[in-house]
């Protein structure tokens, strides 16, 4: 891959723990006083261990917090044994930071009486929060932990794991309210926690990626490599019709950059082929640095979405 000079350097990183508990216990603030001052004086159940102990909360009428502790610990000790150690460490501190915050803060007003305003402005704040912890490298357990159990154990796909068991807490929520504004209220904050979660994790400024196909490419690289600046990497590409060689260039830019790279293409060769996607998260060179968590224990990061269990 060629690079400009100009381009920045990579971030080496670096160990921070402090900086991480601190950001997960301020994510766990945040998001359980969005809990308690927008969801539950409206009944919307988000998904997750928050929200079947909402659930529970009003059948059983035991505090929420108290429900989230016992749900949240009992999944960690099932779960501990095929997920490892190093899982369970990650999850404790917001095992106990997050239902601690929804019970220091559970005699806060409402803000907010509004079923839609409340589910928006709830699910933002649930999600901003979990996207906090997840990108501290923490945990909150519940179901992202019996998600990746059933992954291990089932081979269930993560993302399918999590649909699953929000599916049977709105199944659940229809049961015990039988009010269908609420049980749409709850769907929207569902999809609202986990879109929020996910772009704070994978970050909120979009890149774009492009792939060019053009006879006139060197010329096309060596203008992108001084002019934008950006960097190239040069692909080998055959037609399918024709067979002839050819070579693509695949370059990612960022979304302020995409508008120049396009008028450099077309002044070049008009008869360019390209083609631009959306590349949610770069990793690497110029970009974001690489996250410490493996893929594979990742709780979050997961399609559709994450939400705060």
């Amino acid at each position: 891959m060629s690079h400009s000079p100009h381009l920045p350097h990579p971030r080496v990183p670096v160990s921070r723990p402090l900086l991480d508990l601190s950001q997960i216990l301020f994510g766990c603030f945040l998001a359980g006083t969005s809990f308690n001052v927008l969801l539950r004086p409206n009944e919307i159940a988000s998904g997750g261990i928050v929200g079947l102990s909402l659930i529970f909360s009003e059948v059983f009428g035991i505090e929420p917090a108290f429900l989230q502790w016992g749900f949240n610990f009992l999944i960690l000790v099932i779960a501990a044994k095929f997920l490892g150690r190093a899982f369970v460490f990650r999850s404790l501190a917001g095992l106990i930071a997050l239902p601690a915050a929804v019970y220091l803060t559970r005699f806060w007003p409402p803000m907010t009486g509004d079923l839609l305003l409340g589910s928006l402005a709830g699910g933002a704040g649930v999600g901003v929060g979990m996207g906090l912890v997840f990108r501290a490298n923490g945990s909150v357990g519940g179901f992202s932990a019996l998600a990746l159990l059933f992954h291990r154990r089932l081979g269930l796909p993560v993302d399918r794991g999590l649909i699953l068991l929000d599916g049977l807490v709105l199944l659940s929520a229809a049961l015990v309210y039988r009010n269908a504004e609420l049980i749409l209220a709850a769907a929207i904050c569902v999809a609202i926690v986990g879109r929020t979660a996910r772009g704070l994790l994978n970050g909120m400024s979009h890149s774009r990626m492009a792939l060019i196909v053009s006879e006139l490419s060197p010329e096309i690289e060596s203008r992108i490599l001084t002019e934008i600046p950006l960097g190239v990497t040069k692909l080998h590409g055959q037609g399918g019709y024709s067979g002839e060689e050819r070579e693509v260039l695949m370059v990612v830019a960022r979304a302020p950059e995409v508008m120049r790279l396009k008028r450099l293409v077309k002044e070049v060769d008009p008869n360019a082929f390209m083609t631009v996607c959306d590349a949610h998260e770069v990793l690497g060179y110029g970009f974001n640095s690489f996250a410490v968590t493996p893929r594979a224990e990742r709780p979050v990061g997961l399609a559709p979405a994450p939400t705060a269990k």
